[in-house]
């Protein structure tokens, strides 16, 4: 493995704060954080996790680039996009052939001998941004969920007040 892969450090820039700059929202949970007037504030919130899901699929993708790139690539290991049934997208380790995947493809590379400490101090940062990455993917998927959820409950429960309230008391 060491006549493949080089042992010159590699240059790997791990995720700065400038590469979440544009998730300003995310930053902050102020606008979580206090009472909801009615359903369009909770269809807004809603709206910023999706935009936000949809800023965090591009920083995956961009690891996922990385991590295919040279000595990366030589591996038996790669980091794929996966798109999940519930519509949100999760980075994996998979094996080459896609016959494995998991921590457990990622920690047998990770702790192999032959390969270069540059290599594996790598490896171990792109984990390290798959695991923050996926928590973050996980927390604003949540928020969109329930957010969403909220909102037609809060919508319903104000059809039930104008049904139930007669006319005119509503045009008061």
């Amino acid at each position: 493995m060491k006549s493949i892969i080089s042992t010159q450090p590699t240059p790997l820039e791990t995720l700065t704060p400038d590469a979440y700059r544009h998730l300003e929202h995310a930053t902050s949970l102020k606008g979580l954080l206090k009472p909801f007037k009615g359903k369009g504030e909770l269809e807004y919130l809603a709206q910023v996790a999706r935009e936000t899901e949809a800023q965090l699929c591009r920083l995956m993708e961009a690891v996922a680039l990385r991590a295919g790139q040279p000595p990366f690539s030589l591996l038996d290991i790669r980091l794929v996009l996966q798109n999940t049934s519930a519509g949100s997208t999760f980075l994996r380790w998979r094996t080459r052939d896609f016959a494995r995947m998991g921590v457990a493809v990622w920690e047998r590379q990770a702790s192999n001998k032959a390969l270069p400490q540059t290599v594996r101090e790598a490896l171990h940062r792109f984990e390290c941004e798959r695991i923050a990455l996926n928590l973050q993917m996980s927390v604003m998927h949540s928020l969109y969920r329930q957010a969403s959820t909220c909102a037609i409950k809060m919508a319903s429960a104000e059809r039930l007040l104008r049904q139930s309230t007669p006319a005119a008391e509503i045009s008061r």
